[in-house]
């Protein structure tokens, strides 16, 4: 392979650790009821200001599932592309997806957050 696909298949190792990430994130929000502040939050907002936690977790909570699985998915294609088999189409679909994915879990755990917070 190329020089410029290791550096691509390094950002495909780091986006499929981050989806599983989310999707442990997930997990633990649901059983424990503690919001995930690295993902959800940012470091302007503390979870015990949340006006509903229980409300908020079960509208982020589908919304972090769902990214979880699309950067995970992603990251394994990635990987299988710069390092195993290549392909081209198949990997720009799912970059494209992913990207879509993640703007949209921006814009919603953002919403969420001036609606909760």
């Amino acid at each position: 392979m190329e020089n410029t696909n290791s550096i691509w298949g390094f950002i495909g190792i780091v986006v499929f650790a981050c989806g599983i990430y989310a999707i442990y994130s997930f997990i633990k929000m649901r059983s424990t009821g503690e919001i995930n502040a690295t993902l959800l939050l940012g470091k302007d907002y503390m979870y015990k200001k949340c006006k509903d936690k229980e409300a908020y977790i079960q509208k982020a909570g589908p919304a972090l599932l769902v990214f979880g699985i699309v950067a995970a998915a992603y990251g394994a294609l990635d990987i299988i592309h710069c390092y195993v088999y290549p392909m081209t189409l198949a990997d720009t679909v799912g970059m494209i997806v992913f990207f879509v994915a993640l703007v949209w879990f921006a814009v919603y755990t953002t919403k969420l957050k001036r609606e909760y917070f």
